[in-house]
């Protein structure tokens, strides 16, 4: 029959009806606002030095704080920046400022947090003294059992003295980005480790972590090193950096399993280019090799050598390797796969362009030395070497299928 309420008692029902919808509303407009206002809260901002001595302006926070750190060319700026860090919260981006800071002492990073300088080149980090390292991680000083938080460094540059055996940067941490870093004349440019200063390994992973777009030049051994005494520092990314005039080795991994090695390009190299002592699963691609074993007159120098694990097979594809400085009296080989450590290694070698100086120079080299290696190679461009192919014991090399 429907209903006949009409005038007054209507309105009222009406008001009835609607009166749970206005309050909740209300209620939800106000959640809206405050939720708002939570997101538009200003991050904190601390100045730690300046040349009046330390001050501070603070903004509020949330949910990280910036901690600039101001540089003064002076004795005192190592125990200024150290304290800087030791106060600052988990998420924290620390900011060094005003050009050169002059270090008496190495500066431990904690993790969970960014290190940043104002450009690559206007931000230096100057060795004063002799120093273990310029930069290192607490969880590599302090020895921590298992691999520490991960941390960023960013556009700086590091200068060392040129003697002695001080690292650049030494990191015991999972997930590391490093990127826009300038290092020069340190003994190791950059360690990616597995192993705390007491010489204790870790009991974990240390994985995934990126170095990417850095100019390593003057090492005095080698310019980024992986030490991995078990099988920890994996699945990482070296990619579009610059590593010149290396005293050893350009890039030296006692593990590269995992790893991506990609774009970079290496020159003025003492000895090996890339010395990859493990690979699995490793893709070597796109580097650009100038030249390696730089006035050798006796030994054994390859611009990418590697040792194969048992397992999932690797790639070594469409790099170019060359000599343009030319060579001295010693075995030069461009690219080798030297060893299979264990069961049966994998590998496909394909596209690469490998330029010579001499008869007595080998292109491409394979032996398992003990155990099988399984090659595929293919699609190679080898001239101005007197041995475009050698195989030795243990190794098959097919051209795929």
């Amino acid at each position: 029959m429907g209903d006949h309420t009409s005038g007054p008692d209507q309105r009222r029902q009406f008001i009835r009806r609607r009166w749970p919808l206005v309050v909740a509303g209300v209620i939800v407009a106000a959640c809206v606002g405050f939720a708002v206002a939570w997101v538009v809260r200003p991050a904190q901002s601390v100045t730690a030095g300046s040349s009046a001595g330390s001050s501070s302006s603070v903004t509020l926070a949330a949910p990280t704080a910036t901690i600039k750190v101001s540089c003064q060319d002076n004795s005192g700026d190592a125990g200024r920046i150290q304290s800087a860090i030791n106060s600052s919260p988990v998420g924290a981006a620390i900011e060094f400022q005003g050009g050169t800071c002059l270090l008496t002492k190495g500066l431990t990073l904690m993790g969970d947090r960014t290190y940043t300088g104002g450009s690559t080149t206007g931000t230096i980090l100057k060795q004063s003294g002799s120093l273990p390292y310029v930069l290192a991680s607490t969880s590599y000083v302090d020895s921590d059992p298992t691999t520490g938080d991960p941390l960023a460094i960013r556009d700086l540059t590091i200068n060392c003295a040129g003697s002695g055996s001080t690292d650049g940067i030494i990191l015991l941490n999972w997930q590391v980005d490093v990127e826009h870093v300038d290092i020069n004349n340190c003994w190791n440019g950059i360690v990616d480790t597995n192993t705390g200063a007491n010489g204790h390994a870790i009991s974990n992973t240390s994985v995934n972590s990126r170095f990417d777009n850095n100019f390593i030049s003057g090492s005095g051994q080698y310019g980024f090193e992986v030490i991995d005494s078990g099988n920890s520092v994996t699945d990482g990314f070296l990619e579009d950096n610059q590593i010149a005039s290396s005293g050893a080795d350009a890039v030296h991994m006692q593990n590269a399993e995992g790893w991506d090695i990609s774009g970079n390009h290496l020159y003025d190299v003492t000895k090996n280019a890339i010395n990859l002592q493990r690979i699995y699963g490793t893709t070597v691609s796109g580097n650009y090799i100038e030249d390696f074993g730089d006035s050798q007159n006796s030994g054994t120098f390859y611009g990418i050598v590697a040792a194969a694990q048992d397992g999932p097979g690797s790639t070594i594809v469409g790099n170019k390797v060359f000599n343009l400085h030319g060579e001295g009296n010693a075995t030069y080989i461009y690219l080798a796969i030297n060893a299979t450590n264990s069961g049966t290694g994998y590998a496909a070698v394909t596209g690469n362009v490998i330029q010579g100086n001499r008869q007595s120079d080998i292109g491409l080299y394979f032996t398992g030395a003990g155990n099988p290696l399984k090659v595929t190679a293919s699609g190679n461009n080898i001239t101005g070497v007197g041995t475009k192919s050698r195989t030795g014991s243990d190794a098959t090399v097919t051209t795929g299928s």
